[in-house]
């Protein structure tokens, strides 16, 4: 593989390590979740396939007219959504609840979200990035198999690739035998 080439794999190599790294830190560290949009509920803002990133929220700095990424457990499963408080509100318990909705729809969601349920806010919304997102452990794998081939092929390549073979001219082959046979006889006469 020539210079240039292994060069710009290795710019690539480390783009996309550095991205990894990246990704990772900010959610395990910082708090940040990663959500691909499915349903057209916040449109026109925010759109199915969209991938957004949302950073954590503090109970006391969500308001009314807030986007807000909320876990809601329905039947046995539980789904992170991303809508629009639209009222805050009290249940006869005296705890605090909020109202949401989604931009693209005329009626409030039927559960109430509570503080504790509160995961974040966006940050940042990538337009149609969410199709990749979906794929991510595809193009790991398949990344990760380029690189294993790639290395499987360079060394190969080292394993064998000879030594060129020096072409000898003639005389200077026959120099060197008669020089060998000088020797040779040199030393028999002592």
């Amino acid at each position: 593989m020539n210079a240039r080439r292994r060069d710009i794999l290795s710019i690539l190599t480390y783009l996309f390590f550095s991205l990894v790294v990246l990704i990772v830190v900010l959610r395990f560290v910082f708090g940040f979740q990663y959500v691909v949009i499915l349903t057209d509920s916040m449109e026109p803002h925010i759109n199915p396939n969209d991938l957004v990133i949302t950073k954590p929220v503090s109970r006391d700095d969500i308001r009314v007219g807030d986007v807000l990424l909320f876990r809601v457990e329905i039947g046995n499963s539980t789904y992170r959504i991303l809508h629009r408080v639209v009222e805050v509100k009290t249940d006869p318990d005296g705890r605090i609840y909020y109202v949401t909705k989604g931009d693209n729809r005329n009626y409030t969601d039927p559960w109430r979200v509570y503080p504790d349920q509160a995961i974040g806010e966006p940050l940042l919304v990538i337009p149609k990035a969410g199709v990749v997102w979906h794929y991510t452990p595809l193009i790991v794998l398949g990344l990760f198999l380029l690189v294993i081939a790639s290395l499987a092929y360079e060394l190969a390549w080292l394993l064998l690739e000879e030594e060129p073979i020096r072409l000898k001219s003639r005389k200077a082959d026959l120099i060197t035998r008669r020089r060998k046979k000088i020797k040779v006889h040199h030393h028999k006469r002592r």
